[in-house]
Formats: C-alpha cells, sequence, structure tokens
C-alpha cells in the first residue's frame, strides 16, 4: 500500500457503529486506523504496556490530558472515548449528607494550608493544591483542588 494511502485509511471518518467499553473501543478504533500497539504507542507516546492495560479493560478512564493524546493519535474526537469510560466513584458511603461533610471538610482543610491529606478512599496521600483564579468580575477566587495517585478519587 502505498504510503498516502495508508495515511488516507488512517484518517477517513469512522462509518460503523462502536464498541461500548472503553477496552473494546480502544481496540477497534486502532483495528479501523490500521495501527498496531507499537504504532500508536508511539503517535500518543504511552508505553505499550498501558496501552495493553486500556486494551484489556485495566484501566477504564483516563485523564483529561492522556484522552486528548490518545484521541489525536486515533484521529477521533476526544468524547467518543470519554462517552464510553467507568470512572469508579466512592461506593463505601451511602449518605449523600456524609460524604458532602467529607468533602466540605477536605476542601477546608486545603485551602487552610493543609499538604498531607489522606484519601478517604483508599488512605493514600492526596496531592492538594489550591488553584487561585479571578471570576467574571474580576474577583480572586481560590479553589481547593485534591487528587489521588493510587485510586480515582478526586476533589
Amino acid at each position: 500500500m502505498a504510503r498516502n494511502e495508508g495515511k488516507a485509511q488512517r484518517n477517513r471518518p469512522i462509518t460503523q457503529e462502536l464498541e461500548a467499553p472503553l477496552s473494546r473501543r480502544l481496540a477497534q478504533l486502532r483495528n479501523l486506523r490500521n495501527l498496531t500497539l507499537q504504532d500508536l504507542s508511539s503517535r500518543c507516546h504511552f508505553p505499550v504496556s498501558r496501552l495493553e492495560d486500556l486494551e484489556s479493560g485495566l484501566e477504564t478512564w483516563l485523564s483529561a490530558s492522556d484522552r486528548q493524546l490518545l484521541a489525536m493519535a486515533l484521529a477521533v474526537e476526544p468524547h467518543l472515548l470519554q462517552e464510553v469510560e467507568e470512572r469508579p466513584r466512592l461506593s463505601p458511603i451511602k449518605d449523600p449528607k456524609r460524604y458532602q461533610a467529607m468533602i466540605n471538610e477536605i476542601t477546608v482543610s486545603i485551602l487552610q494550608g493543609a499538604r498531607e491529606l489522606a484519601c478517604p478512599q483508599c488512605g493514600h496521600i492526596l496531592r492538594c493544591r489550591i488553584q487561585e483564579a479571578y471570576d467574571i468580575h474580576e474577583n480572586p477566587v481560590r479553589d481547593a483542588k485534591a487528587f489521588c495517585q493510587k485510586c480515582p478519587f478526586t476533589l
């Protein structure tokens, strides 16, 4: 196959129905684009082992930046990946009021300067920071941000 034919095949629009779980959709899109795992790895700069984890279902969601890189490498819109991601949520907490109180406590602690808080889901140390910005009226706004590097908890 000529070089231009291969490029045209990789960039043609998707006309068939896409499969549902992220793992199957990634494999389907990769095959439709006629890419090997190694090809996709070099295009999106993910290790082949990570792509294997995604296609086997070990990873079920992507960060926004990873989703963008992978979508660009597959020549699709990021929402085609996001719509089939399964991001686990905190399931042990059945009481929404208790959950909201816990989130509020973490938020206040971060805004007061705490930097080493335990993840409420797995107990691992959260990565915490304060995002400073301005609202539409140019008033300063401070938001607490936190995420766990071990589980999918985010604030």
